[in-house]
């Protein structure tokens, strides 16, 4: 397998995967709407189970907590969501499966990073910004 640089696959979330990738196959074979319908309720919860099973920085998805879930991946959420049915239902390998969920990942961290800089590069300027301030009344108080 790949070597991953985020995602922190488990052994479930290999056989959640699985099993979704059979539903899909399984799926062909039943015409009865009853039948179809219970598969896509369950190709709807294999979706969220696999989502919820990945580990990132030893934290799952699924107990992250919420305001650090939403600052990281939320915006990534219908992404996940949509690779791993678009995987599962075209029978992508497991390893190669991983490797577009840690890419997608890397993006997220990616932009938490840019934004990280930009809160930085605001602080540094605020604290210039200050500094000068601060110097002109310094100068001002000097002059009376």
């Amino acid at each position: 397998m790949a070597e991953l640089k985020y995602l922190e696959p488990t052994e479930l979330l290999e056989k959640i995967y699985a099993t979704l990738c059979s539903e899909y196959e399984d799926a062909e074979h039943y015409k009865d709407e009853k039948d179809q319908s219970e598969i896509d309720v369950t190709k709807r919860r294999l979706t969220k189970k696999i989502f919820n099973e990945f580990v990132v920085d030893e934290e799952y998805f699924l107990t992250m907590d919420s305001d650090v879930f939403n600052e990281r991946y939320h915006l990534y959420e219908e992404d996940f969501l949509r690779l791993i049915k678009q995987c599962s239902e075209n029978r992508v390998e497991y390893e190669t499966f991983v490797q577009i969920i840690d890419d997608l990942i890397a993006s997220a961290k990616f932009r938490l990073h840019a934004f990280e800089q930009l809160t930085e590069e605001i602080q540094k300027l605020q604290e210039v910004d200050e500094q000068e301030e601060s110097e002109e009344e310094s100068e001002e108080a000097d002059e009376k």
